[in-house]
């Protein structure tokens, strides 16, 4: 896995992290990925999500706030959805340490990319703890239900945010969470005290280690928490709205995409109905 951190404007990295070798220059390779993600925007007034280029499969994040381009390579082989919500992970990171903070303003960076040098570590935790549970070849169906659950909240959560009452659908989550919390069910599995909400970033789920927990469990916990987070929402819209907000972001072309891989894990039955009964 690979990461980049551009601006989205220029072209020109931030921040670049390799964990694997690419026989190619660091910096041609950043103008290639910035041209093509502008080629798409100029041509389908939409950025590129995930292509397969050079042996490679390629996931692009673009935050228009911040005017930055987040990028991860990895083998084609592993999934867009966990390779999108792990990078997801690391974008919400950066700007919070960066953005947030002050250090990083769009349009007023003098290029001084020391500033983000030792950003490269909170990566390299991040990629500790993926690898440590990838070497277990037989919990592919359960980073792949991670990755699922992760892409829907993300998508949620961006819902949220386009609406007028953002602020108040927040409150609710942020006060449904800590209840979630102090259940006693979810205190069943350690791990679960892994999963985190903030107003700012959303929901992290990706941080679980399923070496250290029973599957079933977080499985269960993740579905319960999606409900809970739907049941907000819907008391805050109405069943037309609802079904309008999550279209505009693309919730319900995700699912058709991606029937497939929700069928094999047996979700596609339990998300239908969730997005599209009151």
């Amino acid at each position: 896995m690979n990461i980049w951190i551009l601006e989205a404007s220029s072209g020109i990295t931030l921040l670049y992290k390799s964990f694997r070798e690419l026989m190619v220059n660091e910096d041609l390779v950043s103008g290639l990925l910035t041209a093509l993600n502008r080629f798409t925007v100029f041509e389908f007034n939409e950025g590129i999500e995930s292509i397969e280029m050079g042996g490679l499969r390629w996931v692009y994040l673009d935050d228009d706030e911040s005017d930055l381009l987040f990028i991860a390579a990895d083998s084609k082989e592993a999934s867009a959805d966990i390779l999108s919500a792990r990078l997801n992970i690391i974008m919400k990171a950066f700007l919070q340490e960066y953005q947030d903070t002050g250090i990083y303003q769009k349009g007023e960076w003098n290029g001084n990319t020391d500033l983000f040098k030792e950003f490269k570590q909170t990566i390299d935790e991040y990629y500790s703890q993926w690898k440590k549970a990838e070497n277990i070849t037989t919990l592919g169906e359960f980073f792949d239900i991670l990755g699922v659950f992760q892409q829907i909240l993300n998508i949620v959560i961006n819902t949220i945010g386009q609406l007028k009452n953002e602020e108040i659908i927040l409150d609710k989550l942020e006060l449904m969470f800590e209840d979630f919390k102090n259940d006693s069910s979810f205190k069943s599995d350690p791990e679960l005290k892994n999963i985190s909400f903030s107003k700012q970033a959303g929901f992290n789920i990706i941080d679980i280690n399923p070496r250290g927990c029973d599957m079933m469990v977080v499985e269960r916990q993740l579905i319960r928490l999606i409900k809970h987070v739907i049941k907000i929402l819907k008391n805050e819209l109405t069943q037309k709205s609802f079904i309008y907000a999550l279209l505009e972001e693309g919730l319900y072309s995700y699912i058709i995409n991606h029937l497939d891989l929700l069928k094999k894990l047996n979700l596609d039955i339990f998300l239908l109905k969730l997005f599209l009964s009151r």
